[in-house]
């Protein structure tokens, strides 16, 4: 039985993680991430890099979308995809005095654990981007990047994933808190 540790290292907040924070307490956000992610496989991590990079004005090409997709492919097969299900199957379980609950929820933090550390290898993979020589509005950048993104997972222009990831973006743009947000994004970036 492995022994208690101390304390795990603290989450320090880094421009895309209040960015994507600040887009996925949108109304409508998380249930079009979670259908995104059960029905097309898609990662919401992924999708608010297009979005963040796109407050800049910033689509992302196939290649780098290609690179940010090989970037967290690993974490989330082995450890995040892993814990998912586990959190999901507890729901089902009925286990003693509350245990179910309880374990979700730590298995919810170290999840979440989990996304933040990716966020963070994502950072490092925008800060070796070239600088992009063409901008574009937000908007239109994030839905450009955002159907690359849904044309390599191989998602039908026609299904719903794609009214998903308009919701996403209208929210990502729409809201003042975010548009505040997505500045300080754009000013830690420069």
């Amino acid at each position: 039985m492995p022994s208690p540790s101390a304390a795990p290292p603290s989450r320090k907040p880094h421009a895309l993680w209040r960015f994507s924070l600040a887009v996925y307490g949108q109304p409508g956000v998380e249930p079009a991430c979670l259908a995104l992610q059960d029905r097309w496989a898609t990662h919401t991590n992924l999708l608010l890099l297009c979005c963040w990079l796109a407050a800049d004005g910033r689509a992302l090409d196939k290649r780098t979308l290609r690179r940010a997709m090989a970037e967290v492919a690993h974490g989330q097969a082995e450890v995040i995809a892993p814990l998912r299900r586990a959190r999901r199957a507890l729901k089902l379980a009925s286990l003693p005095g509350g245990w179910s609950s309880d374990l979700r929820k730590r298995i919810a933090a170290v999840e979440l654990d989990m996304e933040y550390l990716e966020q963070c290898a994502l950072v490092e993979l925008a800060k070796s981007l070239p600088p992009s020589t063409r901008r574009q509005p937000a908007c239109d950048a994030a839905r450009t990047s955002i159907d690359r993104y849904l044309d390599l997972l191989g998602v039908p222009a026609a299904a719903d994933g794609r009214q998903h990831a308009a919701t996403i973006v209208s929210a990502a743009f729409a809201s003042s808190s975010v548009t505040s947000a997505a500045r300080k994004a754009d000013a830690a970036r420069a």
